[in-house]
């Protein structure tokens, strides 16, 4: 298997679509995160802690906030005021969390975090 870091440059990150991410552990530890992502431990704990409790109303990504438009057992989509968004999908030990910008289409977004979700599953993470 590659990096983590390999793992997120490679099959998430897409220039004018998905342009900060993060892989982190269910213990709110980073994996591999994108340059500009800087998360919080404050909010991986949340983010990874919102997972078991409902509703999450925001999330918020390297002091950007974004406001819940969808959660459910394993995922949360999430949109800002001005623009773009956010996907976070939980897998069985990592928790993907993908920004994307306004122009980009959500279910494109969604998309690549499930195809990433996928791969990690696959592979037992």
């Amino acid at each position: 298997m590659s990096s983590w870091q390999d793992i997120l440059d490679v099959g998430l990150l897409r220039p004018g679509e998905i342009t900060q991410a993060a892989i982190v552990g269910q213990d709110g530890e980073v994996w591999a995160e994108s340059a500009g992502c800087n998360m919080t431990e404050q909010e991986r704990g949340a983010i990874v802690q919102g997972f078991g409790t409902y509703p999450v109303r925001e999330i918020v990504v390297g002091g950007r906030k974004y406001a819940t438009t969808m959660g459910c057992l394993d995922m949360i989509l999430a949109k800002r005021k001005d623009g773009g968004g956010c996907v976070v999908k939980k897998t069985g030990q990592s928790v993907i969390v993908a920004e994307y910008i306004s122009t980009a289409d959500v279910m494109t977004a969604l998309a690549l975090v499930e195809r990433l979700a996928d791969y990690l599953i696959s592979r037992g993470y």
